[in-house]
């Protein structure tokens, strides 16, 4: 029990000091944020995130619904006529009938219990979500990783006989 809490506090506590480095940068989106806001609630800090960005869409007047009918006078006003109906297929039309040539790819990391950190490369073809393990690496680069994905296309035109 203490080798594993012991193994946990090592493996966090790198993350934790990164986190506490970036405070400044992930203040800067909020100070932007709160300019507009009257100097008495920034001053007294008694708002929320949540807070300013309700009170920017509000400023910026976004949220609003809209009904079919509103939609449609504004249309009508600026000269235009009833939206086209849609011919082309859904998304989900799309995706099924294109599945045979989409891979999904990404990134995962693992932290040993040296307390290194590992990249693992993955893809996955859509259609028969077949997981495809690319490479494990220390320091992904963008040279690896093409390499990776050359190596990947190889392998799939071998097993379709292309």
């Amino acid at each position: 029990m203490f080798l594993r809490l012991l193994y946990l506090l090592m493996v966090r506590l790198p993350g934790w000091l990164t986190l506490l480095s970036r405070g400044g940068t992930d203040r800067a989106l909020p100070a932007a944020l709160a300019r507009p806001l009257p100097t008495r609630l920034r001053l007294h800090r008694i708002v929320t995130p949540g807070t300013l960005l309700s009170s920017h869409r509000r400023l910026l007047g976004l949220g609003h619904q809209i009904g079919e009918g509103t939609i449609r006078r504004i249309r009508t006003a600026a000269g235009h006529g009833p939206a086209p109906r849609q011919t082309s297929p859904t998304w989900r039309q799309f995706l099924t009938s294109q599945a045979a040539g989409i891979l999904a790819c990404d990134f995962l990391h693992v932290d040993t219990v040296f307390l290194k950190r590992l990249y693992v490369l993955f893809a996955m073809e859509i259609e028969t979500r077949r997981v495809h393990l690319l490479g494990l690496t220390s320091s992904p680069t963008g040279a690896w990783t093409t390499q990776q994905a050359r190596n990947l296309l190889m392998n799939l035109g071998e097993h379709t006989g292309h």
